[in-house]
């Protein structure tokens, strides 16, 4: 078993936001078949709009946000779940003045 705690000293600024790559930060090497991080939206900020080729499934823990997709928005808060399919253009935004938005993403070919 290993455990570490997620902090702001482990995330850095990806996508106009703050993000920890979880596997990057376990004690040995692990070759997986996905890619997972913890995102951090802090009041008023957004991650950029963005695509990539992989699928994606982001798991929201806290906070209230609009996301936006092909041209449409949906709000979101703490138990949503939310699928972005390949080359899916996509952003959320930090609808709280006070609290961050974090959710877990998850990426895969």
């Amino acid at each position: 078993m290993y455990t570490k705690q997620i902090d702001r000293s482990i995330m850095r600024q990806e996508y106009g936001v703050l993000v920890c790559r979880l596997l990057e930060h376990l004690p040995q090497a692990v070759a997986t078949a996905f890619g997972t991080s913890i995102v951090e939206v802090v009041p008023g900020d957004a991650v950029d709009l963005h695509s990539h080729p992989e699928h994606e499934l982001w798991v929201l823990i806290s906070g209230s946000g609009v996301f936006q997709s092909d041209g449409e928005t949906s709000a979101v808060s703490g138990d949503t779940m939310v699928y972005i399919a390949p080359h899916q253009k996509h952003a959320i935004k930090n609808s709280s003045p006070q609290t961050s938005l974090k959710f877990l993403s998850i990426w895969w070919d």
